[in-house]
């Protein structure tokens, strides 16, 4: 039989039993966070369970009894917090989802406001304008207009102006031009102050990056709202006149999207009768330039893409034509032996060399180096070339048919290009060379009694510079062996990837060290010994050699 002792340790176990199941209970509730459980639970939890413990091996109901009572004592506080705290409001869940399908339509409402939707529409006509800019020659110009005109209408301006950058010369000049717009700047003292006059020389006039705010904000690429001028430094006020008294200005930069430069300015002004130009306004603006911004990147990538293509299409005719003047095949010549090497690069065409066979006592060496690039230069190089057909054949000097040459150059008024040039005749009857030369194509003489390479020519100014230049005649005869050499400055002047020239020197080392063999000979081993020097770098000029070995 069991004694009412041992009977009675059944409760104790079993409570104890009962108080780990609530405290796992109350660890799920934790973990799912389906409710708030304090610590204080599983401290008292903890007291009862070790309190039946306790008491089943140590006989007695003190101990027990005290333990009880202070975790019944823990849950008081915990419940008058529960009791008297702030009520917590419930919501079904399907009041919860009608009430938020009703407050839907109204966020919405409140964000995307009714001029917003207007200011997107005519963003959007800025971009397709620009598209259809591509296929009309005037279509930059309408773009503007249209960027202009609409902001205007759109903040109530009084007029409006664009100004675009020259990022070439530092000037921001007037694009488009709508409405009144006082000056902001000072008016030229000789202008007369009427609202024509005004307005034309407003229209057509250009502006230093500094001094003016124009110049400014177009440098400092901040947006400017300005209320009252009188209190802007920057503003100034040219008379008493009523259509030049300033009222407020918008003045906002255009940016390049993607590369942070300022393009352009888009300024905006008030006449002082009206209200001033507020933030509303700004932001439109700020609005509708960020649309401009977009359209003009469009558009001027598109201008840029073609003046690209229109200046390799002129740059590849070019370079066909300028190969075309070269001779297709060197005759043969009495007591003589010619070695060529010309390497153009592309879109510069400035050297050419001719041979001309003009009479049995005279055969003319051309070396020419034309100034600038493009057809420009080809076009000069054509007169002169034909210019020296025509001349040789007679019996002057080389010195006087190079200053007729440049005197025929300097006439002609749409040859804005000067040019480097070195005639040399040769009299193969008696070995002897007449030279002169302007500019910076050198002769040069390879000496066989000497072993030596030395400079023949003398330094003189182009051709097409001064009509009245004249240019000296150099005369010598040279022995068999001799070599005579002439180059222009895109060879000796050649780079290799460390930044450093070929130079003379190392053409002199080739011929010096090859004088036995053909002038042929000599300039292909100067060709090999210059490509492998340059190694892949790209050439920035045209590279020309004549080489002419006495026989």
């Amino acid at each position: 039989m069991f004694t009412s002792d041992a009977i009675s340790y059944i409760p104790l176990f079993c409570t104890a039993a009962v108080s780990v199941l609530i405290g796992i209970l109350l660890t799920i509730i934790k973990v799912r966070r389906t409710a708030k459980v304090s610590f204080i639970a599983y401290f008292a939890l903890a007291l009862i369970i070790f309190a039946c413990v306790y008491t089943a091996s140590h006989p007695g109901m003190m101990l027990f009894s005290l333990l009880l009572l202070l975790s019944s004592l823990l849950f008081i506080p915990y419940c008058i917090m529960l009791a008297f705290g702030k009520p917590k409001e419930y919501v079904k869940a399907e009041e919860l989802t009608e009430e938020a399908e009703e407050a839907k339509p109204e966020v919405i409402v409140e964000e995307i406001q009714a001029e917003k939707i207007d200011l997107v529409e005519k963003g959007k006509a800025f971009v397709a304008l620009a598209a259809d800019s591509f296929s009309n020659k005037d279509g930059m110009q309408l773009l503007l207009d249209e960027i202009n005109k609409t902001c205007v209408e759109v903040t109530k301006a009084n007029g409006g102006a664009i100004l675009m950058v020259d990022e070439f010369e530092d000037l921001i000049t007037v694009k488009s031009f709508n409405g009144d717009f006082p000056p902001p700047y000072k008016l030229p003292d000789d202008l007369p102050h009427k609202p024509l006059r005004v307005s034309t020389s407003f229209k057509y006039a250009q502006f230093p990056l500094r001094d003016n705010i124009f110049g400014e904000v177009a440098t400092a690429g901040k947006a400017e709202l300005i209320p009252v001028p009188k209190l802007d430094d920057r503003i100034v006020e040219n008379g008493p006149e009523d259509f030049l008294k300033l009222g407020s200005y918008i003045f906002l930069p255009l940016r390049m999207p993607g590369r942070d430069v300022v393009v352009g300015v888009l300024a905006l002004s008030r006449n002082p009768d009206t209200e001033p130009f507020g933030e509303s306004e700004f932001d439109w603006a700020q609005t509708l330039s960020g649309f401009a911004e977009s359209a003009l990147k469009t558009a001027l990538n598109f201008k840029q893409y073609t003046e690209k293509q229109e200046l390799t299409k002129e740059a590849d005719i070019a370079s066909d034509l300028q190969v075309s003047l070269l001779p297709k095949k060197l005759p043969p010549l009495p007591g003589i032996n010619i070695g060529t090497y010309s390497e153009h690069t592309a879109g510069v065409c400035s050297d050419i060399y001719d041979v001309i066979t003009a009479r049995q006592d005279r055969i003319s060496f051309v070396m020419m180096d034309v100034a600038g690039k493009g057809m420009n230069s080809l076009l000069v190089m054509t007169m002169i070339r034909s210019m020296f057909r025509l001349i040789v054949n007679t019996t002057q000097s080389a010195g006087t048919i190079l200053s007729w040459a440049n005197r025929g150059i300097c006439s002609e008024p749409n040859a804005d290009h000067f040019a480097s040039v070195a005639l040399i005749n040769y009299d193969p009857t008696s070995k002897k060379f007449q030279l002169s030369t302007g500019g910076s194509v050198p002769v040069y003489r390879y000496s066989v009694a000497k072993g030596a390479v030395e400079k023949v020519s003398v330094t003189c100014e182009p051709i097409g510079i001064e009509k009245t230049t004249s240019y000296k005649d150099i005369e010598f005869t040279a022995s068999q062996g001799d070599i005579i050499i002439c180059y222009t400055d895109g060879l000796v002047e050649a780079l290799n990837a460390q930044g450093q020239q070929y130079s003379l020197a190392s053409l002199t080392n080739i011929i010096k060290a090859n004088a036995k063999l053909p002038g042929k000979d000599i300039a292909n081993l100067v060709k090999t010994d210059i490509k492998k020097f340059i190694g892949n770098e790209t050439l920035r000029d045209d590279q020309t050699l004549l080489v002419i070995k006495i026989q």
